[in-house]
């Protein structure tokens, strides 16, 4: 009947008007949690119960229910912290966060009180790992799918790779000089016909070319007077300097390849009758000439020739050179000393093979028989183009070198070798040689580089592969050329460990040519190894009227297998197609390339190793690009906005800096708007690590709650449409901050009131009814 339905409409108003206060506690109750979502729940009435009327039907009400109970989404304010780890989102998007141990546990949350555990995992307070991507450390790009933040709790070692030196070189300096003086006597008696004196000799310019001088002085003893003078470059016959009816005793010339400017002087000429008439150099030998004095060799036979040439301190040291042209018959293996046949390629026809001995043995014809000599120098199959070989005075770094160009064969030869004299009649021609701070360098020395060699010099910090500091030093100096300053660098010559450094026999080469194998070997070439150790570029910078590098050019590298210096710019300024030692040229920014060890590779099979481990150890050799401010690109040198200049003011170092690392340990964290998280280790390294992922919901508001401020995907909010934040409508980080709850507390007391109100009329409705049935059940009394 109508008053037991009037019950029933009043409870259902206490049990929705219940309900709706346990969501206003619900709120108030989450006034402080952070990114807490208020709820909002609403009421309908139940379907009405038809009855009859005066009027006709009339529907009546059955009482209260709830309509709907969804979460508010809007943002709530942030609340500043001291924890970069605590991330606030600004607009739309939720954290994603996985359980660990878990594949299908994903749940999403707007608190973003993160921290950071024990194995370096970004979490919340539950231990659920925050997702993101790993940031290529390179091109700062994200890589890979969404993952567990893991941050990194050390910074591995980064070798260097770029070095940038930029100085300014004192255009005031003064030029270096180099004089060759000329000693000698010419006697001519007044109203005697003139007479000319000559002499011949080499300078070895900075590209290791030996330039043949020829200088001729004509003298007239009547007048006194130079008739003329000539200082020739012998391959070419150009004539360099020249003058005549002059007392000049003086002339400079410009070598024809590298421009270096030279001062001939032969002031010292005296003009004393009875004294031995003639001109002279002074200086070692340094170049030997071979030919056959008009009569081809044979094939297939050994020929030797004993020499005696003269070294720095002026001594005699007797040498022998043997010479071996292969056309169908080659030299029997035991023919070359026994310490030489496990090293012997296949021997070729049409090739050339050589040795050269100090101290010779007496009565030796064979290589083999030379037992009490010593070993200079040795080839096999050597091109019968090339015939040029070197080798250096045992203990010195007196380098000698020799050709036979001027050597016919035939198969019915029967000449012997002999030399190409100078004009003094010395079987070789004594050297002048261009000194360079390279030449100067001496690593046995406590100071490897005198600073009397130098005019200035700049030092900074490198790291290998492990991460240990090497300090790198670069020198620059004044040249005979004016705008042209010569630099060097190098390292600490205990730190170098380059192959050559370790090897028995240091400068040795296996190179190929078509099918056939070519070996050199240089045994007498470790003087220069130790000396030259801690050398790892030498070149020359020209700068133009303005002050700026005009070119890079005549730049020279070391060897690491072989210690041997190795052209990689030419005398033009252009790289070269094709370095010696077998590595690039230019790095990727099209700086000149330095090659250095400080591992220990072994570059060669001394001691034997595998193919693959020959490419390892190859790979391993550190690259470091060279920048002086200054790039090759398209066939021309291009300068950078700050660049190494050449003004007048005083020698400094503007800028430098490296782009390598030792080891480091983590020390903070930053993150940005972008949600990017960034390392700082305490070796320096500022890495951007990971970028924090963002999700979104067509109907957030749908999701299912999962308690402790996490929710879960369901079927009406739809799927996670995961992105980075601040791009296709998510929000962005706010760093150091935490979104509050968006609970209003004055709206909820209202709301509180209102209900209370609501709830105390049902239940007056509910007492009534009761009184009414008590009436009732009063009648039938």
């Amino acid at each position: 009947m109508g008053l037991t339905d009037a019950l029933f409409a009043g409870t259902s108003g206490l049990r929705s008007l219940g309900h709706g206060m346990s969501v206003v506690g619900d709120n108030v109750a989450n006034l402080n949690t952070s990114a807490f979502k208020g709820a909002r729940i609403t009421f309908s009435d139940v379907m009405a119960q038809r009855i009859n009327t005066s009027s006709g039907s009339g529907q009546m009400g059955r009482g209260a229910s709830i309509n709907a109970l969804y979460p508010m989404m809007q943002q709530g304010s942030f609340e500043s912290t001291a924890s970069p780890t605590d991330l606030a989102i600004a607009g739309n998007g939720f954290f994603i966060l996985k359980e660990p141990g878990s594949s299908g546990n994903t749940f999403y949350t707007r608190d973003g009180q993160f921290l950071v555990e024990k194995q370096g995992y970004l979490v919340n307070p539950a231990g659920f790992r925050v997702q993101g991507w790993q940031i290529d450390e390179v091109t700062g790009d994200i890589t890979g799918a969404l993952q567990d933040i893991q941050i990194q709790r050390s910074s591995p070692p980064v070798q260097t790779s770029k070095v940038d030196v930029i100085t300014n070189l004192d255009t005031r300096e003064e030029l270096e000089t180099m004089e060759i003086p000329l000693e000698g006597n010419v006697y001519v008696a007044s109203g005697d016909p003139s007479q000319t004196i000559t002499t011949n000799f080499v300078i070895r310019d900075i590209n290791g070319q030996d330039i043949p001088i020829k200088v001729i002085l004509t003298w007239n003893g009547t007048t006194q007077k130079w008739d003329n003078y000539s200082i020739i470059y012998e391959t070419t016959g150009e004539v360099l300097a020249s003058g005549s009816d002059t007392t000049a005793t003086k002339a400079t010339i410009e070598l024809p390849i590298t421009k270096e400017k030279v001062l001939i002087n032969w002031s010292n000429v005296t003009h004393e009758n009875g004294l031995t008439e003639g001109l002279s150099v002074p200086g070692r030998a340094g170049l030997i000439k071979l030919d056959d004095n008009g009569t081809p060799i044979p094939e297939n036979t050994w020929k030797s020739i004993d020499i005696t040439v003269k070294d720095a301190s002026g001594n005699d040291i007797p040498l022998r050179i043997y010479l071996y042209f292969q056309n169908g018959t080659p030299p029997n293996i035991t023919d070359f000393p026994a310490e030489i046949q496990d090293s012997l390629p296949e021997l070729a026809n049409g090739r050339w093979h050589f040795l050269v001995f100090q101290s010779p043995t007496p009565g030796a014809t064979r290589p083999s028989e030379e037992t009490d000599s010593i070993l200079l120098s040795w080839g096999s199959n050597i091109s019968d183009v090339k015939r040029k070989a070197s080798f250096f005075l045992d203990g010195t770094t007196q380098k000698i070198n020799f050709n036979w160009d001027a050597v016919n064969y035939s198969s019915t030869g029967t000449g012997d070798l002999d030399t190409i004299k100078s004009d003094s009649g010395e079987d070789f021609f004594r050297l002048q040689q261009v000194n360079t701070i390279y030449d100067s360098w001496n690593a046995r020395n406590e100071t490897p580089l005198p600073n009397t060699e130098y005019t200035y010099r700049t030092t900074l910090t490198i790291y290998d592969s492990l991460g240990t500091p090497h300090e790198v030093t670069i020198y620059y100096d004044r040249t005979t050329k004016d705008n042209v300053y010569e630099f060097l660098v190098a390292c600490d010559p205990k730190e170098d460990q380059r192959d050559f450094i370790d090897d028995t026999i240091p400068m040795q080469w296996t190179t190929t040519e078509g099918s056939v194998t070519v070996k050199e070997q240089i045994p007498s070439g470790n003087t220069l190894a130790d000396t030259k150790r801690g050398v790892l570029m030498y070149g020359r910078l020209e700068f133009d009227n303005q002050g700026n590098v005009k070119q890079f050019y005549e730049t020279y590298r070391v060897d690491p297998d072989t210690g041997d210096i190795v052209q990689i710019i030419n005398e033009n300024g252009s790289p070269i197609s094709d370095a010696e030692d077998g590595f690039n040229i230019l790095g990727k920014h099209g700086y000149p390339l330095v090659l250095a060890d400080f591992l220990g590779l072994n570059l060669d099979q001394d001691p034997p190793q595998t193919d693959e481990e020959l490419a390892a150890a190859r790979k391993d050799i550190q690259n470091i690009e060279l920048n002086f401010g200054y790039y090759y690109k398209d066939g021309a040198w291009r300068s950078e906005s700050v660049r190494t200049t050449q003004y007048a003011t005083s020698n400094s170092t503007i800028f430098y800096d490296q782009d390598g690392y030792g080891p480091g340990y983590l020390e903070s964290i930053s993150v940005d708007t972008e949600g990017v998280l960034t390392g700082h280790y305490s070796n320096g390294r500022v890495i951007p690590l990971w970028m924090v992922g963002l999700a979104n919901f067509n109907a957030p508001e749908m999701l299912d709650k999962a308690g402790g401020n996490l929710y879960r995907e369901t079927t009406h909010s739809g799927p996670p449409v995961t992105g980075k934040p601040g791009t296709n409508g998510l929000g962005s980080i706010a760093p150091n901050s935490l979104e509050q709850s968006n609970v209003d507390l004055g709206e909820q007391f209202v709301k509180m009131i209102t209900i209370q109100r609501g709830f105390q009329a049902d239940a007056r409705t509910i007492t009534v009814t009761d009184a009414m049935l008590e009436e009732l059940i009063n009648l039938k009394r």
